[in-house]
């Protein structure tokens, strides 16, 4: 890393939730802070068909669908905040890794220097349910990982998308750095 500059390779995990944009805000305003480049990640998690007889192509191709509308936003948001970057989507298969193994692995290959990834703020029986991609993504990688709570997203409006903010401090209060 260059002196002065905290970090020079970002990457931000991203879906299509309030939570996910706030990150992505965050990601951005810290891109355009230190000078650095900004790998955002999207992982399609294919479904292993549950009933026979079912094809599972057409939710399939829905969310690879969703999977570009998210990569359109993302650069779109890129160019807007003057940001260089790129955006990876990556697709488990059936059976295969999980959701945080892939945001891991994606990080290794791209070396960042630290990971983004918001948190939905599940608890109780959801959260035992559903598990946390966040969390584990906190628990199992080598490297730092800023949490953006969900309350990030109740703080600052609705969930429609906004310009990531002029600096960096305007977004400080709301992220956890899990390091």
């Amino acid at each position: 890393m260059q002196e002065g500059k905290m970090y020079q390779r970002i990457l931000v995990a991203v879906d299509d939730s309030k939570t996910s944009r706030r990150a992505l805000d965050y990601a951005l305003a810290k891109a355009h802070d230190n000078g650095a480049q900004l790998r955002v990640v999207h992982v399609i998690d294919i479904p292993t068909p549950y009933v026979a007889d079912v094809d599972p192509t057409p939710f399939i191709e829905a969310m690879r669908t969703l999977g570009d509308s998210i990569r359109e936003d993302a650069v779109k948001r890129m160019k807007e905040a003057n940001v260089k970057g790129d955006v990876e989507i990556r697709e488990i298969l059936p059976l295969g890794e999980d959701i945080p193994h892939q945001i891991i692995a994606a990080s290794e290959a791209f070396d960042a220097d630290v990971i983004v990834v918001g948190t939905h703020g599940r608890r109780g029986f959801r959260r035992l349910a559903l598990g946390s991609v966040a969390e584990n993504c906190a628990r199992r990688a080598t490297r730092p990982v800023i949490l953006i709570p969900h309350a990030a997203a109740a703080l600052q409006g609705d969930g429609d998308a906004v310009p990531p903010p002029a600096s960096l401090s305007e977004t400080t209060a709301t992220a956890w750095p899990c390091i």
